[in-house]
């Protein structure tokens, strides 16, 4: 009877055994496969709609496997999407009616996708419903976002991660414009570039400041007080204005000048600074007041002035980023006046009057045209814009004249760029000058793109998005992203002229934080 008994526990333990086993594989194994199995049918078929709507915003073939940066190359392409056509798949971009799955991280990757889908939707709405590009537009990073979420919602469903068509973008390089730890909260872009770069003020929360710029070099921001100017390339020193005289000498931290060289101006009551030029070893200044016009020279640290020039009517400079000054002046009798100063020695006095007016008889000397822009600087001449003309001076060579009707936007190593200002024609166009005149235009570039010069050729530069696009004379299209908010800044309602080493070209933007330099490289 005991064996029996026995016989009989270990067989109801047998049945137990292979109960438990059944059990736990059906609750433990089975059930949950087929969970996951079923949760990764409903991802697939929420994937064929996040694919059919990433097509229509981005094309067959996309140009980034970014999102943000496919979507802004699309849209600034020339055959432009049918935004409204995808309305109907980006709302369907939730997860719809698919069952609950059970599984905890999946459940968690939905609410997230659900999340995601609701603000790429509504982002879209506002996207697709302005009539201009918006100042912040959420979109980009909605649709980034919900990409991210997608990862998410694949890995918790152990599905691969899905590769997205395209490939990304070369970075462009973001170099913050500060005054130590201070941004800058506003920069005046109303000098014109010379060859190697420009000058500009600008102010922290707190203090005024001089910005100067070398194409492929670090910017330099220096505090000054009111009428003072930091010399470029070297900021430590500078000038002063003040009442009849003027201080020269070397600057500290704050903009102040502890041991200055006081220069005075007799005749003089209120001098200002006009322009500071290379160092305190080999330096120039360029001041001047009541129809006066003064160049002192630093040499070996000591600072001495020139005598004056008397009845000035007009005078204009502006400073290249390596020193040299260009000036441009008028006297009373309207006749027109240029020199290049030099840090290392200036070049003599140009006469313009008869370039700019010949044959035009001292009698008749009130026609005379007075300059309609700053000068700029090339290489080796200075540039000044009279009237409809470009006026060429220096260098050793004849100063001459060219027809260039526009506005001067500035000078590169070999050229000087105008902007045309024929409203007749369909596209803006430009002037390329050195001997001659050259007209050039960029199809596809944005009306207030930022314009440079690349080995003789035109460039356009825009962001849009995450995505600044360059635009090559002769040349596809290049496209780099931009690692953070940048826009390129306007200079008298057109797009500022970038510049170039001829390695890399620069572009003064604006960013989240303080004014930057985009720098991406020159050749496309």
């Amino acid at each position: 009877m005991s064996s029996e008994r026995g016989r009989v526990v270990l067989i109801f333990a047998a049945v137990a055994v292979i109960g438990g086993a059944a059990a736990y594989y059906f609750f433990k194994i089975y059930q949950p496969k087929q969970a996951l199995e079923a949760a990764q049918g409903d991802i697939a078929a929420w994937d064929d709609r996040y694919i059919a709507a990433r097509r229509c915003l981005l094309g067959p073939t996309p140009a980034s496997s970014k999102t943000s940066e496919a979507l802004a190359m699309r849209e600034m392409s020339p055959d432009p999407w049918d935004r409204g056509g995808c309305t109907p798949l980006i709302s369907k971009l939730s997860r719809g009616d698919a069952p609950q799955t059970g599984i905890a991280d999946i459940e968690q990757a939905w609410g997230t996708v659900d999340h995601a889908a609701t603000k790429a939707a509504q982002a879209f709405a506002l996207h697709v419903g302005s009539s201009t590009t918006l100042e912040h537009d959420p979109l980009p990073s909605a649709l980034d976002t919900l990409d991210a979420a997608r990862v998410g919602l694949r890995a918790a469903a152990k599905l691969p991660a899905a590769e997205q068509a395209g490939k990304a973008l070369q970075a462009a390089q973001i170099i913050p414009i500060m005054n130590s730890d201070a941004p800058i909260t506003k920069l005046e872009i109303d000098a014109l570039p010379s060859a190697h770069g420009i000058v500009l003020f600008g102010n922290t929360a707190s203090r005024e400041v001089e910005v100067a710029l070398t194409a492929g070099g670090a910017p330099q921001v220096g505090r000054v007080a009111p009428g003072s100017i930091r010399a470029a390339p070297d900021t430590s020193w500078g000038a002063t204005a003040g009442q009849g005289s003027i201080r020269a000498g070397a600057f500290d931290a704050e903009g102040a000048m502890p041991t200055p060289t006081t220069l005075p101006l007799p005749g003089t009551r209120e001098v200002s600074i006009a322009a500071a030029g290379g160092t305190p070893t080999h330096g120039v200044v360029v001041y001047g007041g009541d129809a006066q016009l003064a160049i002192a020279h630093a040499h070996e640290g000591s600072i001495t002035a020139d005598s004056p020039l008397r009845s000035i009517a007009t005078g204009i400079t502006s400073t290249d980023a390596d020193g040299r000054v260009a000036l441009v002046w008028t006297t009373a009798d309207r006749e027109l006046h240029a020199r290049i100063l030099k840090p290392t020695g200036d070049e003599p006095i140009v006469e313009l009057t008869d370039t700019v007016t010949p044959h035009v008889k001292i009698a008749e000397n009130l026609v005379r045209p007075l300059p309609t822009s700053a000068p700029c600087l090339t290489g080796d001449r200075g540039w000044v814009m009279f009237g409809t003309s470009i006026v060429s001076f220096g260098g050793g060579k004849p100063a001459a004249k060219l027809e260039a009707p526009g506005a001067l936007l500035g000078c590169t190593l070999d050229a000087a760029l105008v902007r045309r200002n024929d409203t007749s024609e369909p596209e803006p166009s430009w002037q390329i000058c050195t001997d001659t005149c050259r007209t050039a235009k960029l199809p596809g570039a944005p009306t207030l793109a930022t314009i440079a010069v690349v080995g003789g050729k035109l460039v356009a530069v825009a962001a849009h998005g995450s995505v600044l696009a360059v635009w090559h004379e002769d040349a596809p299209p290049t496209y780099f992203g931009l690692p953070e908010a940048a826009t390129p800044v306007l200079a008298h309602e057109w797009g500022a002229m970038g510049m170039t080493d001829g390695k890399v070209l620069d572009v003064i933007a604006r960013g989240d934080k303080t004014f930057v330099v985009i720098r991406i490289p020159a050749a496309p």
